[in-house]
């Protein structure tokens, strides 16, 4: 017989065996969620309204739509929201310092959750938000599984994507806001465990082979980076010329003798037909990119690259579909 009542301290039972899996020092601590967008919701949530009186807001736009959604809420509740794009944060002392003294949070990103791009400027905002006893919402979309959260400054909070489905957010010190609906969600101990290992497991960084790879497609693809952009060597990224990404890496699968489903776990695109959609990326991605660079673009894990055959056949596969769009008379 379903009895349908949660028991509240399955949550926290589960935050606690996270801080412990994850090795966390006191007195930073864990809370799990529903995936990032739940994680998001519920810190930014909870800590206006636990501190209802500082109406002040920051956010770091262009890095993820993470935060988007939840804007509309804090103009209505007439929130003063001091809105900068990552592109012109040339100073980071000087735009804290413009910040309201009753600013509740700023809410930035680590890293590009497309990309892999990282940013310098997160560890000085962090920094100059503690001393002002600002709330840092800082978002991990990859780095966190390659640099581990051993400190963090009190007044902060790293919020760490694992699945579609999982998001662990690690507390500093002084975050104090209770939680809103996530203790009477479902939980299931082992479960989350192990899907947050499972997420973690292969993830290692290559630099010297995601940069000969991508050094050797310049021919017929576009690197994303330049040498002097920050980055995470977990991933090669290249925009292909004058061709559907989606359909070169199906064309890669079947020479691999691999299914479509395994193969898009060892690269993705942003190609809008991989995805039925059109608004996935415009919208909050800055610079804004076009729709030449989206429908061309792949992402590949190292792993695929460890492949002896792979390079060869991307590069066959190419040039077969450039021949397949050829009219001839």
């Amino acid at each position: 017989m379903y009895i349908d009542v949660v028991r509240p301290e399955t949550w926290d039972e589960l935050n606690d065996s996270l801080k412990t899996q994850m090795g966390l020092p006191d007195p930073l601590r864990a809370r799990a969620y529903k995936g990032l967008a739940h994680a998001v919701f519920e810190i930014t949530q909870g800590s206006a309204q636990f501190l209802a009186h500082k109406k002040a807001i920051g956010f770091i736009k262009g890095q993820t739509p993470a935060f988007e959604n939840l804007l509309p809420y804090y103009y209505k509740e007439t929130y003063e929201v001091n809105i900068l794009s990552h592109l012109q944060l040339q100073d980071v002392k000087t735009w804290a310092d413009g910040l309201k003294k009753e600013t509740n949070f700023v809410v930035f990103a680590e890293d590009h959750p497309v990309t892999g791009e990282t940013y310098p400027f997160v560890d000085e905002l962090d920094k100059i938000l503690n001393e002002k006893r600002i709330y840092s919402f800082r978002i991990s979309h990859f780095k966190h599984f390659h640099e581990k959260t051993e400190t963090l400054r009190p007044y902060s909070v790293r919020l760490c994507s694992y699945t579609g489905n999982l998001s662990l957010a690690i507390l500093g010190e002084r975050f104090r806001c209770p939680p809103m609906m996530v203790q009477n969600m479902d939980w299931n101990l082992a479960d989350v465990l192990q899907e947050a290992l499972l997420a973690s497991e292969g993830r290692k960084l290559n630099p010297t082979l995601i940069g000969s790879f991508e050094g050797s497609f310049q021919d017929i693809a576009k690197p994303y980076f330049n040498s002097e952009q920050a980055r995470l060597y977990d991933r090669a990224v290249l925009i292909f010329k004058n061709t559907s990404a989606e359909a070169l890496a199906e064309k890669v699968f079947a020479k691999l003798g691999i299914s479509v489903e395994e193969g898009w776990l060892q690269l993705d695109s942003t190609n809008m037909c991989h995805w039925s959609g059109v608004k996935m990326f415009s919208h909050w991605w800055e610079p804004s990119p076009s729709n030449e660079m989206l429908r061309g673009l792949l992402i590949f894990s190292p792993l695929i690259l460890e492949n002896p055959q792979f390079a060869t056949f991307l590069r066959e596969s190419y040039q077969e579909l450039l021949e397949e769009q050829t009219w001839t008379v």
